[in-house]
């Protein structure tokens, strides 16, 4: 994390990256880390490599239900929960390479106030409104029902487990009321209902604001959050209620407003707020403002898709209704979200030990850029289909397309530097080039064109797919040139090569941090902050010297097949439910990668 976070500079592009908060109360997966913070983290070091001023922004949320019910499991109170999950979620992140400007939580100070205030202006602005209406309550419990405790039938699609908030297979959002034969998670009693007052955004009176902002925004999404969006604004958009009964530890609603006594806010609305206060605390005094309300700032958010419409409804109407002409908050520019990740088949499960959590994976032995490939190799972004993680799928990506496209490259022309030009990168202004080799140069030009494109658009496995073509290019090149002994020939040749690796390790630098790291130390240079090659350079000079050709190895690792049977073993998959399938929430069609 940053000492000093950057703030943002007149004149320059200027970009606001966010990561999901996940809930404290438990270890990310590899799906929680690829749907969100490592998603973003690639985004935010292309961003810096380019030179745009990048601030990037994640944390833990840490209030609601889950994580009472987690400290009650666990004999200890919801605040030590929040420390002890804080701290193991900051330490898988550190392993994963995961580049935070800022990492935060929701339980600090400065997320009470700013929610707080943020209300005050909706609610002086009119855009609060108080309503009556029924919750569950639980008689066993002797109290009300939180979202989350609550399960029944979706009315909607009919899965008969969705939750009191939201649909894990149809994705659609519920209050708890419109479940079809609820039930307590706590007890299996069967709630009635009680009248309460409550608090709603206005979102009707919104409607024709939220509409102009969807018009504007809408198509620079992911297509399942467009698909998600449209959805919902077609059905109607309805006033969300933002405050909650039956929850201890949560955000209060401040005391000024009266008849709200006990009442927390609603903490998925709270927790959307978690990005501008885990960016206050994170900065001094109101320095964050000029983040977070700004229109010379382009807000970019990274999620799974049951967070969907949070984001691209709930934040937004929060944030349109308190702006002011002299209070404009920093709207969403662009929404990347990704389809669910499944294990072997089902869900990943801790309580099951199926699947590979952040505090686990360093237990197979293998870096976390091995990781880091696969996962964005894979990464289910395109369309509506979700994507599966297998072992065999990784350990293939790994030797096939790391191994034996790119190091394979690598390798090459570091050895032939060595055994031709003893290390030194040879004086090519003197000699002749052949035609291929200017081709070559422009076809490098093409293919970095198209990598920019496909990074400003986040497709951002398209973008290492980008890479990969790129090393086929130059392993074409020097299969189509080798190394004859002729010093002219081969010279023109190695010093295409070594600036070729040097531009490869640039293009995999905001997937592979160390991978890339360890390539430009072993061509002993120093790569320079914030600058992607988009054309032809020669970055690499005359006369220069570099580092052995053994270091490759230590850079690339050969995965013996017959580890992934010792793996689905060791992390569980099928067989490890028993013969039972349990497909992922919200799971539609599966790929398997």
């Amino acid at each position: 994390m940053a000492l000093h976070p950057p703030l943002p500079k007149p004149g320059e592009r200027n970009m606001l990256i966010t990561s999901a908060l996940p809930y404290v109360n438990n270890i990310p997966h590899l799906g929680n880390i690829i749907g969100s913070v490592l998603s973003a983290d690639v985004f935010a070091r292309y961003c810096r490599s380019r030179s745009y001023n990048t601030l990037f922004v994640g944390g833990t949320d840490e209030f609601g239900t889950t994580t009472s019910l987690r400290a009650r499991e666990e004999g200890t109170t919801p605040a030590a929960l929040c420390d002890k999950y804080h701290a193991v979620h900051e330490e898988v992140y550190r392993w994963f390479g995961i580049s935070f400007d800022i990492f935060g939580r929701t339980t600090n100070e400065e997320h009470t106030k700013i929610t707080q205030d943020v209300f005050r202006e909706l609610w002086e602005k009119g855009a609060v409104k108080e309503q009556r209406g029924e919750q569950l309550w639980c008689e066993k419990c002797d109290g009300f029902v939180f979202d989350r405790l609550v399960e029944g039938g979706c009315p909607g699609c009919g899965c008969e487990k969705a939750r009191g908030d939201q649909c894990g297979v149809c994705g659609c959002l519920l209050e708890p009321v419109e479940l079809v034969r609820p039930r307590c998670k706590l007890d299996g009693a069967v709630p009635v209902r009680r009248e309460s007052k409550h608090l709603f955004l206005d979102v009707e009176r919104l409607k024709p604001e939220l509409e102009k902002f969807l018009v504007e925004k809408g198509g620079k999404w992911s297509e399942n959050a467009k698909e998600v969006t449209r959805g919902m604004m077609e059905g109607g958009v309805r006033n969300w209620c933002i405050t909650r009964d039956g929850l201890d530890w949560g955000t209060p609603v401040p005391e000024w407003l009266e008849g709200y006594e006990g009442k927390v806010f609603y903490p998925w609305w709270d927790a959307l707020l978690g990005y501008v206060s885990i960016t206050a605390a994170g900065m001094k005094g109101h320095e964050w403002e000029r983040w977070w309300k700004s229109e010379k700032v382009h807000l970019y958010q990274f999620l799974g898709a049951d967070n969907i419409p949070f984001h691209t409804l709930l934040l937004p109407a929060t944030l349109l209704a308190a702006s002011s002409a002299t209070n404009q908050w920093t709207i969403l520019h662009h929404l990347s979200a990704t389809n669910y990740l499944t294990y072997q088949g089902g869900k990943f499960s801790k309580s099951l030990g199926v699947g590979v959590f952040g505090d686990s994976a360093r237990e197979t032995g293998l870096s976390a850029d091995i990781f880091r490939f696969y996962l964005l190799y894979s990464r289910p972004e395109h369309g509506t289909d979700d994507k599966e993680f297998t072992w065999d799928g990784l350990i293939r990506a790994n030797n096939e397309l790391l191994v034996g496209r790119i190091g394979r490259f690598i390798k090459s022309v570091m050895k032939g530097i060595h055994e031709d030009f003893s290390g030194v990168v040879p004086d090519w202004r003197a000699l002749p080039t052949d035609p291929s080799s200017e081709n070559m140069k422009l076809g490098v030009e093409q293919v970095m064109g198209y990598y920019v494109t496909l990074f400003e658009g986040v497709i951002l496995s398209g973008g290492l797919r980008m890479t990969l073509e790129m090393a086929d290019s130059c392993n074409t090149f020097l299969l189509g040139h080798r190394l004859c002994g002729d010093a002219e020939v081969d010279g023109v040749v190695i010093w295409l090569g070594v600036n070729l690796v040097y531009l490869l390790a640039g293009m995999l630098e905001p997937y592979l941090p160390d991978t890339a790291a360890g390539i430009f130390s072993m061509l002993r240079v120093e790569r320079p902050v914030g600058r992607l090659e988009e054309c032809w350079n020669t970055s690499v000079k005359p006369g220069h010297e570099v580092g052995r050709w053994e270091e490759v190895d230590g850079l690339f690792e050969y995965i013996k097949p017959e580890k992934a049977r010792e793996w689905e073993a060791k992390f569980g998959g099928r067989k490890k439910r028993e013969g039972k399938m349990v497909v992922g929430e919200g799971a539609k069609k599966k790929q398997k990668i």
